[in-house]
């Protein structure tokens, strides 16, 4: 094993990483050579009064990490396609390496509207309640539905089952309930190398509140 890839919160399917998580990984790396990528993007999206936890609290994981960040997903303009990755010296400099000629250079126009933006924090420090409020709100409107759901712990997406709708592949049930409802989710399959179909399919809530309360009427119905 070369490198462990994490992601806390994860995307699609709003799991939190725990303390004793990160114990277990530092207990399972030391005395290796292996490298950690950290994807830690939804960081400050994060829910029922638990701790966003980083391998940067963790120094023996953080001397072997890449851990990467998104402004974009922090300030609700994913579309800028802005982020960050720190790492210790070493690493960085072969990280330098490949990523000058994947990426040639970043926009600096951007770089300094955040820059801008970080000097209010209450925007960061408030993500949390902005969208556990949002998921309680359309776990709220489909409840009663056949969808059945286990409330995401972070991120800005929710998992839903539909084994009490239909037997369907999802990436067919996907497609119907979009053009047959006007609802679009992601088929969890999509996130698997194999493919493999749980019947569980991927939403979004970072929507506007009529938006949330339009789709949850018309998932009701199904």
């Amino acid at each position: 094993t070369k490198m462990i890839i994490i992601n806390t919160p994860h995307n699609p399917t709003g799991m939190v990483m725990t303390a004793q998580d990160m114990k277990q990984l530092q207990k399972l790396t030391q005395n290796t050579d292996i490298i950690i990528l950290s994807d830690e993007v939804y960081e400050h999206i994060i829910f029922d009064g638990a701790d966003h936890q980083s391998v940067m609290r963790y120094p023996k994981l953080a001397e072997r990490s890449f851990v990467v960040f998104s402004f974009g997903k922090t300030y609700h303009n994913t579309g800028w396609k802005m982020g960050y990755c720190l790492a210790p010296e070493e690493l960085m400099r072969e990280l330098r390496k490949a990523h000058q000629f994947i990426v040639f250079s970043a926009n600096t126009p951007f770089q300094y509207a955040f820059a801008d933006m970080m000097k209010e924090s209450s925007h960061y420090l408030n993500l949390r309640d902005f969208y556990e409020e949002k998921r309680n709100q359309f776990l709220k409107l489909i409840t009663g539905s056949k969808f059945k759901a286990k409330p995401a712990s972070g991120s800005y997406f929710q998992m839903l089952s539909y084994k009490g709708v239909s037997n369907e592949k999802d990436s067919d049930f996907a497609i119907r309930l979009t053009k047959e409802i006007g609802v679009a989710s992601i088929p969890t399959s999509a996130f698997y190398h194999h493919a493999v179909d749980r019947k569980m399919l991927r939403f979004c809530f970072a929507k506007s509140d009529e938006t949330l309360e339009r789709a949850a009427e018309r998932l009701m119905r199904v």
